[in-house]
């Protein structure tokens, strides 16, 4: 384990086990995937709503519901963990060093990305039901 400063931060550096860094990240992104689903499940039932009720024939511009509703889309960042999943089971040592950041990531699930979602609100609607 290491210590080092940077930009007024104090960086922790650690070894982790490869193996038990693969299992948090696989269980990281099946609970994505779930959550994900059930997102993306909720917005194609809007969508279908929104959709039938609007009337083609007499369009003149881009419907405001299908605006607001392509704003919402739940994103799915199930390549993120893939990539880095397929990069450990690479890895050619047992053990892999990880520094603060990475350990927030990849150990405790903690993404810059998580904000979007928290802030999406079809993921929202799937993590009240928790």
């Amino acid at each position: 384990m290491g210590f080092r400063r940077e930009y007024g931060r104090i960086n922790v550096e650690v070894t982790v086990k490869k193996t038990e860094l693969i299992e948090r990240l696989t269980a990281s992104r099946k609970k994505h995937e779930k959550e994900f689903n059930q997102a993306i499940a909720l917005w194609r039932k809007d969508l279908a709503e929104i959709t039938k009720n609007i009337d083609v024939k007499n369009l003149n511009h881009y419907p405001q519901e299908l605006a607001e509703l392509e704003e919402h889309c739940p994103d799915c960042y199930l390549e993120a963990y893939d990539d880095i999943i397929e990069m450990f089971n690479m890895a050619v040592k047992d053990e892999i060093l990880l520094d603060s950041q990475a350990f927030r990531n990849f150990c405790r699930d903690e993404w810059d990305w998580k904000s979007d979602v928290s802030s999406n609100k079809y993921y929202r609607k799937v993590l009240k039901k928790k």
